[in-house]
C-alpha cells in the first residue's frame, strides 16, 4: 500500500469538556506510562554507561575529554539545531494532517521537514570540523598543566572528528521519533537510545580489555582513541536506524527531499529562528558548565554522573508526560476547545510534580549513599565520590523546577507560542551564568557544588516565569494546582521519617557497595510505601489517574512501533 493509499491512525483525540479523571486522562496518563517504562530502560542503561566511562576512563582528564567531546554533537542537535523541540516543531502540524487523514501530505511535510535538517547538520558539521581548534582551546582554558592542555587537544580533535557526524545521525532519530509521537506510538521512541548506550557500554569494556584502565591523557594510544571514536558513533547509528525504522512503520517514507521549497516547511523553518536562539542560550549555559566542571580533574565525569540522576525523572516523567500532552494540546488549541487545554495543562503539571518532589527529597537526602554505590573503578575514590555526592546535592532541587519550565514551555509551544519560551530562556540562562561567576574562583567539590546550585538557580526563575506566561488567559478553573503542590509536598516531607527508620534498622548490613544499595532501596520502598499512604488518606485524584493510565496501557500501546 502506498502512502497516499493508507489512512494514517489518528492519535488519541481529546475528550471536550471533561472533568479529570475521565478517559481523556487516562489516556494522557495510559501514553505518558508506556513512554515512562521503555525510558526507564534506556535512562538506566544510560547511567550504566556514564558509571563505565568513570570506571574505565576515571577521574581524570582522559575521561573528561571523552564526555565533554561526546557531549558536543548532542549539543550541537539538541540545542544549536533545536533537536530538544523537534515535537515541538514536527508535532503539531504534522497532527493537523493526521486529523485530516491527509497520508500524501504528511509524508511530504516529514520529507520536507527531514531534508532541511540534513542541510543544516552538514553545514554545522562543517563549522564544527573548522572550529574544532577553538573548541578545544576553550575546554582546556581552565587545565594548569600545559602537557595535560595539548594532550587534551590532541585527543579532543581526533575524537571530534570521529563523532562529528553523530549530528546526522541525531536529526534522523529526532525526526523518526517526533513522527511516532504525533502517531501517538511511544514505544520505540523512547526505546532506541538503549542501543547507543548499550553499544557504547561494550565499546569501553572492548577498551578496558584491550588497552587496559591505567591509561593517562598524556599516554593513551591513537588506537585506543580510535576504538573509542568508531565504536560510540557506530552506537549512535543504530539508535537511528531504529528511530528510522520505526517512522517508517507509520507510512512515512523518511526520505529526505528539499523541503525548503515547500511553503508550509518555510514557514516552520522561519518559526525555528527564534526556537534556535533559545536552544542556542541553553548550549551556550551547557558549554560554560563543562568549561568551569573541567577545571577540575574528573569533575567533569561526575557531574555527569550526577546530571543523569538529575534528568532521570525529565526522561521517565516529564518528557514522556510532555510527548504525551503535545498533540492532544494542539489538538485541542487547533479545535478550540480552551477548557480541554486547561485542565489537561493543570493536570499533568500535578502529575508530573506526584513525582518529582518525593525524587528530589530523595536525592537530597540519598546522595552520599548513591554516589557511594555508583562510583566504580577509577571513580571509586574519597574525591571521586565527594564531587558526585555535592553534584546530586546541588541538582535535586532543580528537578522539579525543569519539570515545571518543560511542561509550560510545550504548553506554549503547542499554541505556536515561540517568543514567550525565548523570553522565559534569556531569564534562565542569564540567571544561571551571574550565579555561576563564584565557581570560576572556586577548587574541587566546592566548583562543583556552586555550578550545580546556579543551574538549580536559573531554573527555578526560569520556570516561574515560563508557569506565569503559560496560565496567561486560560480560563477560571475549579481545579487546585496549589492544593495538589501542596498536598505532593506535604507526603514527601512525611515520607521521611520512616525511610530515615528503616534506613537506621539496616546498619547492620555489611558497609559494602551491595549492602549501602540494599539499605539504600529497602528505606526508598518504605518512603514510597508512605507516600503513597500518604496521598491515599488524602484522597489524592492523581492516584486515580495513575490507576486508570495503568489499566489502560494495552500491548499494541506497549510496543511503541
Amino acid at each position: 500500500m502506498s502512502v497516499a493509499e493508507a489512512a494514517p491512525a489518528a492519535p488519541d483525540d481529546p475528550v471536550d469538556d471533561q472533568e479529570p479523571g475521565t478517559d481523556a486522562e487516562s489516556g494522557l496518563v495510559r501514553n505518558s506510562l508506556t513512554g515512562s517504562a521503555w525510558t526507564l530502560i534506556s535512562r538506566i542503561t544510560g547511567l550504566v554507561r556514564v558509571v563505565v566511562i568513570g570506571a574505565v576512563l576515571g577521574a581524570t582528564f582522559l575521561g573528561n575529554t571523552y564526555q565533554a567531546v561526546y557531549a558536543l554533537p548532542s549539543l550541537v542537535y539538541y540545542q544549536l539545531l533545536a533537536g530538544s523541540l523537534f515535537m515541538s516543531l514536527l508535532v503539531p502540524p504534522l497532527v493537523a494532517h493526521i486529523r485530516e487523514r491527509d497520508g500524501a501530505r504528511a509524508d511530504s511535510f516529514v520529507r520536507g521537514f527531514l531534508g532541511s535538517l540534513i542541510a543544516i547538520a552538514l553545514v554545522a558539521i562543517g563549522v564544527i570540523v573548522v572550529a574544532s581548534p577553538l573548541i578545544l582551546s576553550l575546554l582546556s582554558l581552565g587545565v594548569a598543566n600545559e602537557e595535560v592542555a595539548s594532550a587534551q587537544r590532541r585527543v579532543g580533535m581526533l575524537l571530534l572528528i570521529l563523532f562529528a557526524p553523530q549530528i546526522l545521525l541525531y536529526v534522523i532519530a529526532g525526526t523518526g521519533g517526533a513522527v511516532m509521537n504525533a502517531y501517538g506510538r511511544f514505544g520505540l521512541a523512547a526505546a532506541a537510545p538503549t542501543a547507543e548506550n548499550l553499544g557504547i557500554i561494550v565499546t569501553l569494556l572492548a577498551a578496558a580489555v584491550i588497552f587496559g584502565t591505567n591509561v593517562e591523557i598524556t599516554t593513551v594510544s591513537t588506537s585506543e582513541v580510535l576504538l573509542i571514536g568508531i565504536g560510540t558513533t557506530a552506537a549512535v547509528a543504530v539508535h537511528a536506524a531504529l528511530q528510522w525504522f520505526g517512522a517508517r512503520r507509520q507510512n512515512i517514507s523518511m526520505y529526505a527531499r528539499a523541503g525548503w521549497r515547500d511553503p508550509e516547511i518555510r514557514m516552520l523553518l522561519r518559526r525555528i529562528r527564534s526556537v534556535l536562539t533559545y536552544t542556542g542560550l541553553e548550549a551556550a549555559l551547557l558549554l560554560a558548565t563543562i568549561i568551569v566542571a573541567n577545571r577540575v580533574a574528573g569533575g567533569l565525569v561526575a557531574f555527569q554522573l550526577a546530571l543523569n540522576f538529575f534528568y532521570l525523572p525529565a526522561a521517565i516523567v516529564t518528557w514522556p508526560v510532555a510527548r504525551a500532552l503535545m498533540p492532544r494540546l494542539a489538538s485541542s488549541h487547533q479545535t478550540g476547545q480552551t477548557k480541554a487545554f486547561r485542565d489537561e495543562f493543570f493536570q499533568a503539571i500535578a502529575l508530573v510534580s506526584f513525582a518529582t518532589i518525593p525524587l528530589a527529597v530523595a536525592y537530597a537526602v540519598a546522595a552520599p549513599a548513591i554516589a557511594d554505590i555508583i562510583a566504580f573503578g577509577r571513580l571509586n575514590t574519597s574525591d571521586g565520590i565527594e564531587y558526585v555526592t555535592v553534584s546530586i546535592l546541588a541538582l535535586s532541587p532543580a528537578v522539579i523546577a525543569h519539570a515545571w519550565f518543560t511542561l509550560g514551555s510545550h504548553a506554549l509551544y503547542s499554541k505556536q507560542n515561540v517568543a514567550a519560551p525565548l523570553r522565559a530562556m534569556v531569564l534562565r540562562v542569564a540567571a544561571t551564568l551571574v550565579l555561576m561567576i563564584p565557581a570560576l574562583g572556586a577548587e574541587g567539590a566546592r566548583c562543583l557544588m556552586l555550578i550545580g546550585l546556579a543551574l538549580t538557580g536559573g531554573t527555578l526563575i526560569g520556570a516561574v516565569y515560563v508557569g506565569r506566561q503559560a496560565t496567561k488567559g486560560l480560563p477560571p478553573t475549579s481545579y487546585s494546582l496549589t492544593r495538589a503542590l501542596g498536598r505532593t509536598a506535604l507526603a514527601s516531607a512525611l515520607m521521611l521519617l520512616p525511610a530515615g527508620c528503616a534506613w537506621i534498622a539496616t546498619s547492620g548490613l555489611p558497609d559494602s557497595k551491595l549492602g549501602i544499595a540494599t539499605r539504600l532501596a529497602l528505606a526508598g520502598l518504605v518512603g514510597a510505601a508512605a507516600f503513597l499512604a500518604v496521598q491515599t488518606r488524602l484522597h489524592a485524584p492523581e492516584l486515580r489517574l495513575l490507576r486508570g493510565g495503568m489499566g489502560r496501557v494495552s500491548p499494541a500501546r506497549q510496543g511503541g512501533g
